[in-house]
């Protein structure tokens, strides 16, 4: 399989830059791998852990599925569901401690079992460090997510787009509920413009990345920068999936 890195943070547990300790941060690299291929191909991947604080953190090396149950993504235990690709991780150590300023590189070798229905599966270092927030223990954890891709066709289904208006106290904002209807990942690239009456380009409003797993479901949201003057305007919203695009358009009034 080919490896490409997104520049996307993982949020599980931890993100991928963690406040694991008030005098620095334990990071891993990289945040997110993804992979292209077909069924039961294996790939190796190393994964690097920096511990940039003051003391001792120690973790185990575990895998675990990423699905999406509801719309929502989860991660689950490796072997609880069929086809699970974290029951084939192999970790070419079983735990690690990173002492201060220390940097471990651990590989992971998984496979995508002809079974797996899903697309995705963390490489977890699983904190075992306690530390005290307060009276809570807690753990770092932290880890690097790759998704798996076994072919070209990808589909987004959008809603209506959702359009507030400017007001004496707000800008004008928009929502965008959408959902991965096919069977690959994505990363859905948007981009969102507004014309005025006369078609004129007014503006711009940046909207996030947002990778999506099948059946997986977000809301993408931005804000205009700056304040329009009063007319009638239509904001044009494009996400770009590489072989396809999908537009969703919708008119507003300022006053």
């Amino acid at each position: 399989m080919r490896r490409h890195a997104y520049p996307v943070v993982l949020m599980f547990l931890a993100a991928a830059s963690l406040h694991a300790a008030s005098d620095g941060t334990l990071s891993v690299t990289p945040a997110v791998v993804t992979l292209r291929g077909t069924k039961g191909q294996s790939t190796k991947q190393r994964v690097i852990l920096v511990n940039n604080t003051t003391r001792d953190f120690a973790f185990d090396l575990v895998a675990q599925d990423v699905v999406v149950r509801d719309g929502k993504r989860t991660f689950v235990p490796a072997g609880e569901i069929a086809g699970s690709i974290a029951a084939t991780a192999v970790f070419s150590q079983k735990s690690v401690v990173a002492h201060p300023g220390e940097t471990i590189a651990v590989d992971v070798t998984v496979t995508l079992p002809q079974e797996a229905q899903h697309r995705g599966v963390v490489a977890i270092f699983k904190g075992t460090t306690k530390i005290m927030n307060g009276t809570v223990p807690m753990y770092a954890s932290i880890g690097t997510l790759l998704t798996f891709s076994t072919g070209d066709e990808v589909s987004l289904d959008a809603a209506p787009l959702e359009v507030m208006p400017q007001t004496a106290t707000k800008n004008l904002s928009i929502r965008q509920a959408c959902s991965n209807n096919g069977t690959e990942p994505f990363v859905a690239q948007g981009a969102a413009a507004i014309v005025d009456a006369s078609g004129a380009l007014i503006g711009r409003i940046a909207l996030e990345p947002r990778r999506l797993f099948p059946t997986e479901k977000t809301t993408i949201a931005g804000e205009y920068a700056g304040e329009l003057p009063a007319g009638k305007y239509r904001v044009l919203l494009t996400f770009d999936l590489g072989k396809q695009s999908v537009t969703r358009t919708a008119e507003v009034v300022v006053r």
